[in-house]
């Protein structure tokens, strides 16, 4: 089954105040949260989420509040994924480089996170997915140039996106985990083909804004995951920034080698997931990573999956489907700790 995530519901009480900090944090990765300060002893919230492996679904509602990603948010929480919402119920007002576009009930928004916009909410009903650009056919180009994008219910296009993510978050809790990765396949097909068929009067106009040099890196690394030039010096001396400054962009993800070295076990056990048994032994592809001996490839890899390489290279197919990473462990009940490492663990 589809991987359930952390849940939360805040009800609303005397007690308001105290239930902000709790959603603000499962908003965390996306969102800087304002709430007025007359409508915090009622705030109501709750939020539901599901992995898919290459994508993950949000079932939120919520009073009335303002989200925010600012340069400084997108830098921070290294989040660059594409995400799609439907406002089942409410209304919002997206803004983005001082102009502002409505969104209605049944209105699909489309949103590239790697790029600042803020958005005013009366209290609502909403199904979101994110989706990284690795899964887009343009590799999320399109949603790029399309942030900000309304898809309105009243049009025929519209009505077929919005009806689609509908249909995803009410089948999303019985999806085989090969079910859930097709479904998110599909999702990003229809919503490149959304983003190729707006206009420019459909989106936000403003110049499109050039990613921060976190995202920059983050792209170079896992262009080059392979090569042994993935040094600090080497990184600040391709994009021009400081020692300090590199450590403080990685801060919130270990640092950057240890950013480079999850990097690289996740590719190599994409590498031998997708073997079907018989392509490169677990020596080359520890070799290939920058690890000196299988030995220690091992070592590595089994601390950071649980399993070891020939495991996962013995099952590299089962039933005639490609193995892929496995899913984030299961956070408890509410428990939003491991929801971020959801986040940044989506693969294509």
């Amino acid at each position: 089954m589809t991987v359930r995530g952390p849940n939360l519901s805040l009800e609303g009480s005397s007690f308001g105040p105290r239930t902000i900090p709790a959603w603000r944090e499962a908003v965390a990765p996306f969102w800087d949260v304002e709430i007025r300060k007359e409508d915090t002893p009622d705030f109501r919230g709750r939020s539901e989420v599901y992995h898919l492996g290459n994508a993950i679904i949000g079932l939120t509602a919520a009073s009335g509040l303002r989200n925010e990603r600012s340069r400084g948010l997108i830098a921070r929480m290294g989040v660059d994924h594409v995400a799609a919402q439907i406002r089942t119920e409410g209304r919002a007002t997206i803004a983005i480089t001082g102009r502002e576009a409505p969104v209605a009930p049944g209105d699909v928004s489309l949103l590239d996170l790697a790029q600042p916009l803020s958005m005013r909410s009366t209290g609502y009903r909403a199904v979101t997915v994110i989706i990284p650009r690795a899964l887009f056919p343009d590799r999320g180009a399109r949603l790029g140039e399309a942030h900000g994008t309304v898809l309105c219910a009243a049009t025929p296009f519209g009505t077929l996106v919005g009806d689609h993510l509908r249909s995803l978050a009410a089948n999303v809790p019985h999806f085989s985990p090969a079910e859930a990765r097709a479904a998110a396949q599909a999702t990003a097909i229809l919503l490149a083909a959304a983003a190729r068929m707006t206009t420019g009067s459909d989106a936000v106009e403003r110049p499109l804004q050039r990613a921060p040099v976190f995202l920059a890196i983050r792209s170079y690394i896992d262009a080059e995951i392979g090569s042994a030039d993935l040094g600090v010096e080497h990184l600040c001396r391709r994009f021009g920034v400081s020692r300090s400054g590199l450590y403080r962009l990685f801060a919130p993800l270990g640092g950057v080698l240890e950013y480079v070295r999850r990097r690289r076990l996740a590719r190599a056990y994409r590498d031998l997931a997708e073997g079907d048994g018989r392509a490169a032994r677990v020596s080359e592809i520890a070799f290939r990573y920058g690890y000196g001996s299988p030995a220690s490839f091992t070592t590595a890899f089994r601390a950071e999956f649980g399993l070891s390489p020939v495991d996962v290279k013995a099952g590299a197919r089962v039933e005639g489907v490609a193995a892929s990473r496995p899913a984030p462990a299961d956070p408890a009940t509410g428990d939003w700790d491991g929801f971020y490492e959801w986040v940044l663990t989506l693969d294509a």
